[in-house]
């Protein structure tokens, strides 16, 4: 089987996602019934359902909406943060009636317009203050960023070795878990700042 520009050996944990290319060996005779099931169209490859991504997207937009206390600091929300969470906890369940998945075609198209769409806006509103605070702690940034960077890197391959797991997938958990985790944080840590200077 092929996903994307991997190729992956089925296995009974295996589950088929929109866009996999499954090749198999079979009668000639069976080759219709085979293509019925799996399917054979490289147009319902990139098709995707407009009504669960915007379910999904309002779901997610409704739960950043729901204020809850932290103490100390008052009410806050999630606000798009919200969005990211109900993401994934819809990507884990895969489909629940409503399939919530995205066949790769659609997922690498939304993601990479989504990315040059939020790079651009953030460029165009804070090119200024960017190139500011470069020009007066841009290498003290750097260094931060670097040293931050060497820690997680290190605590990852030291729980890694200690767990024995391999490598590629230390990274792959790492990544998976800390963009998200961080992300969150990032957003509630404005808004508790905001709180607390305000």
């Amino acid at each position: 089987m092929r996903r994307g520009d991997v190729d992956l050996l089925p296995d009974d944990d295996l589950v088929l996602e929109f866009g996999d290319r499954v090749g198999l060996l079979c009668h000639r005779a069976n080759f219709d019934p085979v293509r019925r099931f799996f399917g054979d169209s490289i147009k319902g490859v990139a098709n995707f359902s407009y009504i669960s991504l915007g379910v999904g997207a309002a779901m997610g937009l409704l739960i950043g909406l729901i204020p809850f206390p932290i103490p100390g600091v008052g009410w806050v929300t999630l606000g798009l943060a919200g969005v990211l969470l109900v993401a994934l906890v819809l990507g884990h369940l895969r489909r629940t009636g409503i399939v919530w998945t995205l066949p790769l075609a659609a997922n690498m198209v939304l993601r990479n317009f989504g990315l040059t769409v939020f790079l651009a806006q953030v460029g165009i509103a804070s090119g200024p203050q960017f190139a500011a605070t470069l020009a007066e702690s841009g290498f003290t940034l750097l260094l931060l960023g670097a040293i931050i960077m060497v820690v997680l890197i290190a605590t990852t391959m030291i729980a890694g070795r200690l767990l024995a797991i391999p490598a590629d997938d230390l990274f792959g958990i790492g990544y998976a878990v800390v963009f998200p985790t961080v992300t969150v944080a990032k957003i509630l840590f404005v808004q508790i700042a905001a709180a607390v200077v305000g």
